[in-house]
């Protein structure tokens, strides 16, 4: 993702409006897919020709919601309630039920209020105008948009630079929102706990899935079931809590110390779990708190409609207008939700709530009610207001159920679970060029016959490869694998060949060649090689192997750019761009620190410390704000070298060559997609265990969090877009940082 450059007003107007229709359609469809991320399914062109300007217009549905269309026009102004009205008949013949049209148009349309309630009167179906006033309002607030209209406008911005030399600053997207600034202090704090999660989100989490369990009825859940329900509900609890699911099972199924009350049923014998009446029973009475504080909040939206309208609401009216604005909220704090709790605890004072924003989100939520057909442009424009009141004018009961909602979002970012996190997360993965260690290549050969799902180096690298990171294999780093294959294999004719038959599983645990002990380990298996020989043949030619043949060197290279996507970088050009003096004085440094030396081994460390730093300087890394940092790192969990080269990482700027593999496992490939978490939290946050997640949210941490936020707001975003650099480019080298999933040596 490309940082978001600032587009002026006169710059836009001139462009988009000078659009002919298939060019406004594909920068329109970019900007709706980005911003409201939505898939559309296209339906077909509708052209209409004579005098009246109509030069096209394209309908699409928006999927999964088959009430609302979308449909982009560079109609002329004066036309664009005909054509709505038309493209609802047309819709209609084809027998399509629309009750939602968002309708995009290059033009201005000052009456759009009236040309929506002039539609809902005829037709019954609400209409969201998106003029070319409101696009301009996209696309220097959301990253996706404004790279849509650069895309779409590219030669016409290339021709009018060059026309009048044209200056398009940059900054980083995720500048303006505090959530990314908020979780890089958040992690680099917490340092050194191990699990920073609190058993008691996972505790919270299992009960929540088996709310519906019940010992007299029979109905029970496997633990296979309960994980699959609080992975359905909470995505991130896969990588991030579900490794201690059997622990805290067990931990549950003992009776509580303090009461002596049963807390989890466990029926062994089946491996069966349920909840026993009396925990059912006082989880009830915990959730009675936040069940009452939302049927306050719903009564007082009630109660500020009533007052907007002006009028008395019929029952199914009020329904939908309360349903409509109690959903907006939430999906509010689902995208915003950490910038919303600052605000809401004062911390904010400078920073305004977009009306825009909360406008889209409210179409989006409307798409997503039952009866969209039950509320008018009337009824629309009084819940935005209700909106307003609420977040501009809280009153006591509403900011009791709103605090709810704001631990639960803070909770979210230290889970690292914020769908503006995740967005940062996924893209930041397809940035990076990692120049992979031979030490994690000869690991992940060696989980070549574990199930898939234990392949953690393997998968690792395949991740990084999918979401776009650049693999490379260096020829200094093909040849310590050789290398080592080629001594490996020395081993094992020499001490393990004619005595494989006798040995026992802790002879096998003792042997300190990882590939041998992954050999034998496999054999045992049903898919496994049945000698070492097929074993090596997997990977290269066995006999060149022997000889140290180049024919075998090279069949090695082709097997790991092919099985890990990776690109090959040769000795020579690692060479011609570093100091041969500087790489053979540290080489010499490290060589006599070994207390086995190694001059091979010591020659190719040292030349790939300068080598990342000279790619660096190549590629013009310093000079990308984008807040992911440095892209070319040396991925590896080599620290040897480290120690020999602090005055070199000073000279550099501080930021060292090396990234440790675990934070690409922890933070890059565990992280599931924004999108999955926007859905599941959806339906996840307004229920009673969804409230009730941020009350394990330590008050300190929490207090931490919004201080975080508030330092954000007094910083503009060119200069956070700098500091998300810097903290990144510690995050991922630190040494002492703890985290959940490791990476071992061997």
């Amino acid at each position: 993702m490309k940082n978001l450059r600032p587009v002026s007003d006169e710059l836009f107007e001139y462009l988009v409006g000078r659009a002919n229709g298939s060019q406004f359609e594909s920068f329109a469809k970019r900007v709706f897919a980005a911003h409201f991320g939505e898939a559309f399914t296209p339906l077909g062109g509708i052209h209409d020709g004579g005098a009246d300007g109509s030069i096209s217009s394209f309908v699409q549905e928006v999927q999964g919601k088959p009430n609302t269309f979308v449909q982009f026009s560079v109609t002329e102004d004066r036309r664009a309630e005909s054509k709505i009205k038309e493209t609802i008949d047309s819709l209609r013949r084809a027998g399509r039920d629309p009750r939602q049209v968002i309708y995009a148009t290059n033009k201005a349309l000052p009456k759009a209020d009236l040309i929506a309630q002039e539609i809902w009167q005829d037709y019954s179906v609400m209409v969201q105008i998106r003029d070319v006033e409101r696009l301009k309002g996209y696309i220097n607030t959301d990253a996706g948009a404004n790279d849509a209209f650069h895309q779409a406008f590219d030669a016409d911005i290339r021709n009018l630079s060059r026309a009048a030399n044209l200056q398009m600053p940059a900054v980083s997207e995720f500048a303006r929102d505090p959530t990314v600034y908020v979780f890089l202090n958040h992690e680099l704090r917490d340092r050194f706990t191990r699990d920073h999660l609190n058993n008691r989100v996972l505790d919270a989490l299992i009960y929540w899935a088996l709310r519906d369990t019940d010992p007299d009825k029979k109905l029970l859940m496997k633990r296979e079931e309960i994980a699959a329900s609080i992975e359905s509900a909470f995505p991130p609890a896969k990588s991030i809590l579900l490794g201690n699911l059997n622990d805290r099972l067990s931990e549950l199924s003992k009776k509580d110390a303090a009461t002596g009350l049963e807390r989890l049923r466990h029926y062994r014998k089946t491996d069966d779990f349920c909840l026993p009446f009396e925990t059912r029973r006082a989880l009830a009475s915990e959730a009675s708190g936040a069940v009452l504080q939302q049927e306050r909040f719903k009564a007082s939206i009630a109660e500020r409609l009533h007052r907007e309208v002006g009028r008395e609401m019929r029952p199914n009216e009020e329904e939908a207008c309360v349903a409509l604005v109690f959903s907006t909220i939430h999906r509010y704090f689902i995208d915003q939700g950490l910038l919303l709790a600052a605000f809401l605890e004062g911390r904010l004072e400078n920073v305004q709530i977009s009306d825009q924003v909360v406008e889209d989100t409210m179409v989006k939520a409307l798409a997503e009610t039952d009866d969209a057909r039950g509320i008018s442009p009337e009824q629309f424009g009084a819940c935005l207001s209700v909106l307003r009141g609420i977040f501009y004018g809280t009153r006591d009961d509403e900011r009791k159920y709103l605090a709810y909602l704001s631990r639960t979002s803070c909770l979210l970012v230290t889970l690292q679970s914020a769908p503006r996190l995740l967005e940062y997360l996924n893209q930041m993965g397809g940035n990076f060029r990692l120049l992979v260690g031979s030490d994690l290549i000869v690991k992940a050969i060696s989980e070549e016959y574990l199930d898939r799902n234990n392949r953690q180096v393997a998968n690792l690298l395949l991740v990084c490869r999918q979401l776009g990171s650049e693999l490379v294999l260096t020829e200094p780093v093909l040849n310590e694998i050789f290398t080592h294959l080629h001594a490996t294999d020395l081993e094992y004719r020499n001490h393990y060949w004619e005595r494989e038959q006798y040995l026992k599983p802790d002879d096998i645990s003792e042997c300190d060649r990882i590939l041998i002990r992954a050999y034998l380990h496999a054999r045992r298996t049903h898919n496994g090689p049945d000698s070492w020989r097929r074993y090596v043949n997997a990977l290269t030619d066995p006999d060149g192997l022997r000889a140290k043949a180049e024919s075998a060197r090279q069949a090695l290279r082709g097997l790991l750019v092919q099985r890990f996507g990776m690109s090959y970088l040769p000795m020579e050009e690692l060479e011609s761009a570093v100091s041969r003096e500087r790489v053979v004085e540290l080489a010499t440094r490290l060589d006599e620190s070994r207390q086995v030396k190694h001059e091979e081994l010591s020659y190719n460390d040292a030349l790939m410390v300068y080598a990342v730093y000279a790619q660096r300087r190549q590629r013009g890394e310093s000079g990308i704000y984008d807040g992911f940092g440095y892209r070319t790192w040396w991925l590896t969990k080599e620290t040897r070298v480290l120690a020999l080269t602090g005055a070199l990482v000073q000279s550099e700027g501080g930021v060292p060559y090396i990234m440790r593999p675990e934070f690409m496992l922890n933070f890059v490939a565990l992280a599931p997609k924004a999108a999955e978490v926007r859905k599941s939290f959806a339906d996840l946050l307004p229920t009673t265990a969804g409230l009730q997640l941020g009350q394990h949210l330590n008050s300190e941490v929490m207090h931490d969090l919004l201080r975080d936020a508030a330092e954000w707001a007094r910083l503009t975003p060119e200069r956070v877009s700098v500091m998300l650099s810097e903290r990144v480019n510690r995050l991922k080298h630190d040494r002492f940082k703890r985290y959940v999933h490791n990476i071992s040596h061997s």
